[in-house]
């Protein structure tokens, strides 16, 4: 019969299963470190990410909205929080022709209620194809022959298919496509043109109750795109100035970015400074751990060395050891993470209130294995100083201590 000899790992093993309590409790802070490491870089990208998106999908330099309705215009295009705000069509056109536009187009926005009028609350958007240049250039790669009356284009986040039917209000609006994901409010959006959309703004007032100044000609928004060398904020001094009696107001879409950025920056710090404290915290507790664990088996250990085992396969028992519950911390932490953030992205992106927006499967594999790798190393990292104190060790000294 074959004489089984045992490897630095079978022992770990062994050793490790001989006390799960000790196994569970290391483990499990690998893990937290893993989860924590990982789940706030994944956080950050996909803000950055979102940013990046948001910059490229508001194309307009300036909005002009109604006054006092600036936080409601954020909060449809940022977080896709169903509004209704309105400027008189007479005020809309004299905006548009203000000096320093090089080009600008109406938008139109409707919230649906939660009712059995309506397939569920969202924000729709209605849009002039021929002037628009914030929506029509990317809804043109889902449909690049353009909406027709009654049909509608969806955000990513809306829960239909095209080809299927919507209610809002009174009447069905076939859905022709579905956007890709912006981590914007875009994506619990809907769009149609502004024809259909003028006819459901006539059933939104008929069952919301809602007194509007021109049905057939009123608007949401006025997207701005300023001349060549028109300076924005004399711009919007301008319109402020002007308009101020007549209720419009100007937001300018750099110091929208530029706020949310100042929130992102402030967010990110935080996130890092909590993950290097907790690495730190990590390094210092398992590193204790391992102290006081290999203290108390420093008789074992001399029976090792009696039996004829060199330092050398002490120091590779107790990396063994040390590597197995590291990789075991790291890969838990890390797929609960993946279950809890590919689950619940759009909770957590309405959670953060900012735009949020996912990286691609290759980014995130890479991102998640370099928190897999740092929260290993981390283990390792820890162990290395006790490791090394064992194998200095004299066989009579371990005997000696454990007696």
């Amino acid at each position: 019969m074959r004489e089984h000899t045992f490897t630095s790992l079978d022992i770990a093993l062994e050793n490790l299963r001989r006390k799960p309590f000790r196994t569970f409790c290391m483990t499990a802070f690998v893990a937290l470190l893993a989860f924590v490491l990982s789940g706030g870089s994944l956080l950050a990208f996909s803000l950055l990410n979102g940013i990046s998106s948001m910059s490229q999908r508001l194309g307009a330099e300036a909005l002009l909205v109604p006054k006092g309705y600036e936080r409601k215009v954020e909060g449809a295009l940022l977080r896709g929080e169903p509004s209704a705000f309105y400027l008189d069509g007479d005020l809309a056109q004299k905006l548009m022709r203000v000096e320093g536009i090089a080009q600008a187009s109406p938008q139109l926005f409707i919230a649906t209620m939660d009712s059995s009028h309506c397939a569920f609350p969202v924000q729709l958007i209605g849009y002039v194809p021929e002037s628009d240049f914030v929506i029509a250039p990317w809804l043109k790669k889902q449909l690049p022959s353009g909406l027709r009356d009654g049909e509608v284009v969806i955000g990513n986040s809306i829960e239909a298919k095209p080809g299927v039917k919507l209610r809002f209000f009174a009447t069905d609006y076939l859905v022709k496509a579905q956007l890709e994901r912006t981590g914007m409010g875009f994506d619990t959006t809907v769009f149609f043109n502004m024809k259909t959309a003028r006819d459901t703004l006539k059933e939104y007032a008929k069952y919301s109750g809602a007194r509007i100044p021109d049905l057939e000609s009123a608007v949401s928004v006025i997207t701005v795109d300023l001349a060549g060398g028109a300076d924005p904020t004399e711009f919007a001094r301008n319109i402020r100035g002007r308009f101020r009696q007549e209720g419009a107001e100007v937001i300018l879409t750099k110091s929208l970015i530029s706020n949310v950025a100042k929130g992102l920056n402030a967010l990110l710090t935080l996130i890092a400074v909590l993950a290097l404290i907790l690495w730190a915290l990590a390094v210092g507790v398992l590193a204790i751990l391992f102290a006081v664990t290999l203290n108390e088996r420093k008789r074992e250990f001399g029976i090792f060395r009696a039996l004829g085992s060199t330092r050398k396969k002490l120091v590779y028992i107790v990396l063994s050891e040390s590597a197995v519950v590291s990789l075991g911390g790291a890969v838990t932490g890390i797929a609960l993470l993946c279950a809890l953030a590919f689950s619940f992205a759009p909770l957590i992106g309405l959670t953060v209130e900012m735009p949020y927006l996912q990286p691609s499967v290759a980014t995130t594999a890479f991102l998640l294995g370099l928190c897999l790798a740092v929260s290993f190393l981390t283990g390792a990292l820890a162990s290395a100083y006790s490791a090394a104190n064992i194998g200095k060790l004299a066989t009579s000294a371990i005997l000696k201590e454990g007696e």
